[in-house]
C-alpha cells in the first residue's frame, strides 16, 4: 500500500486543491498554488478534508488522518462550530492533527479540536514548521515501509 495525501486550502470557504493520491508532484503543485486569505474559515477546513477522507478515493485499511495549518481564530464561521465538526471527524475515526502557526491563534481551540492535547502544535514561526511535521510523520501510527512507499 503506498501513503496518499490531499491538500485543502481554506479561508472564507475550502477548496480541494489536490484529491486523495500518491503523486508528490501534484501535492506540491496543489501547496504551491495556495492564495492566502484574510479570513480562517477552520470548520470548512475540517468539512472539506474530512469528506475526501471519507470518499471514493480514501484506501481501506489506511488511517484517516488529517492535518490542519492555520493563521488564526475561526472566521467567519464560529470556533464552537469549528470544534463541533472536528468532534464529529474524530468520531468517524479521523486522526486530527492541528498546526497553529503565528502569534493570533486560539490555542484552547485548536487543542480541543486535535485527537488528543498533544496533538495540537504552536509553531510562533514558519521556521518552526519543519520540526512540527516530522513529529507529527513519527505519530502518526502506520506499517514499516508504508510511508511514502518506503522513501
Amino acid at each position: 500500500m503506498s501513503a496518499l495525501a490531499a491538500i485543502v486550502a481554506f479561508h472564507s470557504s475550502a477548496s480541494l486543491l489536490a484529491p486523495l493520491t500518491g503523486d508528490r508532484a501534484a501535492l506540491v503543485g496543489a501547496i504551491r498554488a495556495i492564495e492566502p486569505g484574510r479570513e480562517t474559515c477552520l470548520v470548512c477546513g475540517v468539512e472539506t478534508g474530512a469528506a475526501e477522507l471519507a470518499g471514493p478515493r480514501h484506501t481501506a485499511g489506511h488511517l484517516a488522518t488529517l492535518i490542519l495549518l492555520t493563521d488564526g481564530k475561526s472566521n467567519p464561521r464560529p470556533a464552537s462550530e469549528a470544534a463541533d465538526r472536528a468532534a464529529m471527524a474524530k468520531a468517524d475515526g479521523v486522526l486530527l492533527f492541528m498546526v497553529g502557526l503565528g502569534a493570533d491563534v486560539d490555542d484552547a481551540v485548536l487543542s480541543a479540536m486535535a485527537s488528543r492535547p498533544e496533538y495540537y502544535y504552536r509553531a510562533p514561526r514558519a521556521e518552526q514548521l519543519a520540526d512540527i511535521y516530522i513529529m507529527i510523520a513519527g505519530a502518526i501510527p502506520c506499517p514499516a515501509g508504508a510511508f511514502w512507499s518506503g522513501r
